[in-house]
Parts: C-alpha cells; structure tokens; sequence
C-alpha cells in the first residue's frame, strides 16, 4: 500500500524532496486541501523564520499532531516544529553555509538518528539560522562539531528532524562523500504505516 505525503510547499521548489519521497515509496502531494487523506506531513526547507509561525503553518502542524500522524522537518522544517513547540531560533550563525552548494561537516548522533545515520556522519549544511533553546519535549539527537544541533525529536510524539538536507543525499543523489541518507525517509514511511 501507497502511503500520502503532504509536502508543505510547491512541487516545483521542492523537486528533491518529492522525489526521495517517490524512491522511499510514498506519493506526494502539495496540496493543503488534501491534508486529511495524508499519513505524514513534510516540512522542508526555504526562508527564515522571524519569531513565530503564520497560523497557516501552526494549524497544519497542530492538525498532524492531532490525529497522531508523523511530521519530519528538514532543515527550516525542523526550526518551525522547534518554534512549534515553544523552543527559540539564533537568528544568524557562522560556519554553516557556502555561497553555493553544500558544506559538507561530520556531525555526532543519538537517540533514533544514531540508528538511523550511525554515531558518526558527514553530512550537508546550508543554513545560517539554528535551533537555541530547545522547544517542549523536543531532545538533540544529534550536533555538529560546533554544537549547533543537526537533529531533533520528540520524547513521545513522531515528530522529528535534521537540520541538513538528507534529500540532497539519498537515493538518486548519494553521493561517496558523505553519509547515504535514504533511512530518512525509509523510517519516515514505516512511522507512516504504524499510525492511525
């Protein structure tokens, strides 16, 4: 069986996305309207955030976290479910960012990216704003050499996130140099069939 991503977005900014979506074996759709007949919820990359969310975005998470469906965020994603649930942002942070492509930085992992990544990974970075204080029952699973945090979940709900682009480095787009992040998504589509 098929499983339904709602993608937050447009599918022609996040074609990465939707596609190791696709490999990992779920559908996608951008479509808000179609939130009630998805089993996850994708929040992806793109843009700041400046103190709080739009109530579009509050709802959407809210509506997720509601019916126990499983949200991952990725990079800004994972700063709006921190933001989500109280936790705050460093607006602008060194050495995380290159003019074009990717950094590529090992990062130390725990908790549910440590099975999924190993204790050690070289990953991608391209951000200049970052987890501060941690939100409400959200813990670090994982930290670049710096101790800016790469990763997050909850303690109790399948809400969770990496800080990097694990879309730029699975299925299709792996590459030698850095860790294969297809158990990403993998894990996400089994946290999918578990719910409901």
């Amino acid at each position: 069986m098929t499983y339904r991503v709602l993608l937050q977005g447009d599918w022609e900014t996040h074609r990465n996305y939707v596609a190791a979506l696709q490999a990992a074996g779920t559908s996608v759709t951008t479509d808000p309207a179609e939130a009630g007949n998805c089993r996850g919820l994708l929040l992806p990359g793109g843009g700041d955030i400046h103190g709080t969310l739009d109530d579009g975005e509050r709802s959407l998470i809210q509506s997720f976290l509601e019916t126990g469906r499983p949200i991952l965020g990725i990079c800004r994603g994972m700063q709006a479910l921190n933001v989500f649930f109280g936790g705050t942002l460093y607006r602008c942070i060194p050495g995380h960012q290159i003019l074009q492509g990717d950094l590529l930085h090992p990062v130390r992992s725990s908790n549910l990216l440590a099975q999924l990544m190993g204790k050690t990974a070289v990953v991608n970075s391209n951000h200049h704003q970052a987890v501060e204080r941690l939100g409400w029952e959200l813990e670090a699973a994982q930290w670049a050499q710096d101790g800016v945090i790469e990763g997050l979940v909850h303690r109790r709900l399948p809400v969770w996130g990496t800080q990097w682009h694990p879309e730029r480095q699975s299925f299709g787009l792996h590459q030698e140099d850095r860790a294969d992040a297809a158990p990403i998504f993998t894990y996400f589509l089994a946290q999918m069939r578990e719910s409901i």
